[in-house]
């Protein structure tokens, strides 16, 4: 039986499917929201969950080995853009891509805990709004500004600044019934896929032409992010659920 594992098809994630053409894999292509519907219903086995979506779905998931998706000081591809500078966003209205689970609730800690702001409303993105969040590889085409949006920010880089922490947005995880077989397997041909992808960051720029950047600008990216949790991305997981469960006590956020 094939291991179905989730594709985020962002930049960031890359180095992890460097290769990895397996007969016994099937890669399936989900953002991080639909990656954790198809988590939920059992659609897929395994694949870097968004923080937020395993920590909600710990009964059903385990981690896989320590592999992750955290930035050390700039996240480059979360980012807010807003007509107000982030500090006066109390009762703004805030548009979010449907693709994202963590990043949006780490827009509501860092507004609520270090801005003590709190906005009207969290919409679509395609409603009136007064500033809006982008991730992935969207994010990256626009990361040079968007009319009418003076205001950018970097949502890796306001929590390092806050904390002077990296920020963990991903933990692979797999299916706690899968068996210890399939699991170590699984961790082998990842280990072996992200050195091999992290070695061949040209080429992985050479095919992504999409996202409008350079090969030494991909190299740049990549050198901001670490895929392998230690313990400073353990203590910021410690310290961003503590956020979470504060936030959720008090009925604040998005939700």
């Amino acid at each position: 039986m094939k291991i179905r594992v989730g594709r985020i098809p962002y930049l960031n994630s890359e180095p992890f499917y460097y290769e990895l053409v397996r007969d016994d894999i099937e890669l399936l292509p989900l953002v991080p929201s639909a990656l954790a519907r198809a988590a939920e219903g059992g659609e897929v086995d395994a694949g870097p969950l968004s923080l937020v979506d395993y920590l909600r779905l710990e009964d059903r998931f385990t981690r896989l080995g320590q592999f992750c998706i955290a930035t050390l000081e700039k996240a480059r591809s979360v980012l807010l853009y807003s007509k107000l500078p982030i500090h006066e966003l109390d009762g703004a209205n805030i548009g979010v891509i449907g693709d994202t689970s963590t990043s949006v609730r780490l827009l509501e800690v860092l507004l609520t805990h270090r801005y003590q702001v709190k906005p009207a409303s969290y919409l679509p993105l395609d409603q009136p709004n007064d500033a809006f969040l982008i991730i992935g590889d969207e994010a990256l085409r626009r990361r040079y500004g968007v009319p009418s949006y003076p205001y950018r920010y970097d949502l890796g880089e306001e929590w390092y600044r806050w904390h002077r922490m990296p920020f963990v947005f991903a933990l692979w995880a797999v299916r706690r019934d899968m068996s210890e077989k399939q699991a170590a397997y699984l961790e082998n041909v990842l280990y072996s896929c992200i050195d091999e992808g992290l070695e061949h960051m040209y080429v992985i720029g050479q095919n992504r032409e999409d996202v409008r950047m350079s090969s030494r600008e991909i190299v740049e990216y990549y050198q901001g992010f670490r895929y392998w949790a230690g313990v400073g991305e353990h203590k910021a997981i410690e310290l961003f659920k503590g956020y979470l469960g504060s936030l959720d006590s008090t009925g604040s956020g998005a939700g």
